[in-house]
């Protein structure tokens, strides 16, 4: 049987046909399926996760998550919370399309996570990289609209087992993320205590100690209430935490009240300074120096344990 070259290349055409749609169906189906890819179950080997939150094209805020040996950390820095990260990764592991976006209401979504989004970002053991954005609440409040980078088909994303919606879990607030610590140190590890009142030098003073264990004294040389002391340094046992984070321009217009200073044996410093609260009599601002980032409000209640004045040292000559 002869078969004529025209019969052989029709029938290459054929089969090229067929391969490139079934390569063109095949193409579009990983892409139907990664675009409603939300729960990344292998959260052990996740390395990195950038949540930023945008308002437009305007960044509002930003958090970059690092899996360290020392855990997790803000920046390269900043020691994170467990709990919120072990809440976003149990999210990120569980978290399942419910359904996606009718298409009457996808435009309407599409232009809400336009206007209002978390961007999050993945970054795996492997290098390989995830991204999706994160958008408001669901009518219903029980899931989250949700749209993969790159794709016009958003998602109605729920957490299994969860009443409500996750949308604030992926949210970059500082004060969620990361503890509110004005300083670590217990009373063994410090060297000298000063406090400077601005405008009132009869009220400033410094502690100090010429080794570990040896008694304290003021540095100007008074004598010295050691019971009185000794209730003071009552107050560096553990962490010393503020209430929550203050807003960056807190300060504008405001006259400090004090600035403390802790001088630690490893040659560490811890340094502060107070602001009476613009709007509430019952806290202050406070403006780390140590962590040049941050602008804390913290109770009086909290913050009087530290403030003393040099009378209250003063003793009795003997």
């Amino acid at each position: 049987m002869k078969v004529s070259w025209a019969s052989v290349g029709l029938l290459l055409v054929l089969l090229l046909a067929i391969g490139v749609v079934l390569w063109g169906g095949q193409i579009a189906q990983q892409r139907a399926e990664a675009e409603k890819r939300f729960s990344f179950p292998d959260t052990g080997a996740i390395v990195e996760i950038h949540l930023v939150e945008k308002h437009g094209d305007t960044v509002y805020r930003r958090i970059d998550l690092r899996r360290t040996k020392r855990g997790w950390l803000i920046g390269d820095t900043l020691e994170a919370f467990v709990q919120p990260v072990q809440t976003l990764l149990k999210t990120l592991a569980g978290q399942t399309p419910r359904a996606p976006v009718a298409q009457s209401a996808v435009r309407n979504v599409l232009k809400f996570i336009r206007e209002h989004r978390v961007e999050v970002k993945l970054r795996f053991q492997d290098g390989r990289e995830e991204e999706f954005y994160v958008g408001g609440p669901t009518p219903d409040q029980m899931a989250t609209y949700m749209l993969r980078v790159g794709s016009d088909q958003p998602y109605e994303v729920f957490l299994p087992g969860l009443e409500g919606y996750v949308t604030s879990r992926y949210y970059p607030d500082l004060s969620v993320w990361q503890p509110n610590e004005v300083f670590s140190a217990r009373t063994a590890d410090l060297r000298a205590i000063q406090i400077d009142y601005h405008g009132e030098p009869e009220k400033s003073w410094r502690l100090e100690r010429s080794q570990a264990g040896a008694p304290w004294r003021l540095a100007t040389g008074e004598p010295i209430d050691s019971f009185a002391v000794a209730e003071y340094l009552s107050a560096f046992t553990g962490p010393f935490y503020a209430d929550e984070l203050g807003r960056a321009d807190s300060l504008v217009g405001l006259s400090p009240i004090a600035e403390a200073q802790l001088f630690l044996w490893n040659g560490k410093k811890y340094h502060w300074t107070v602001y009476p609260h613009s709007s509430s009599p019952l806290h202050y601002y406070l403006r780390l120096w140590h962590s040049p980032y941050f602008v804390y409000i913290i109770s009086r209640y909290t913050m009087d344990r530290l403030l003393y004045e040099r009378k209250q040292f003063i003793g009795k000559a003997v």
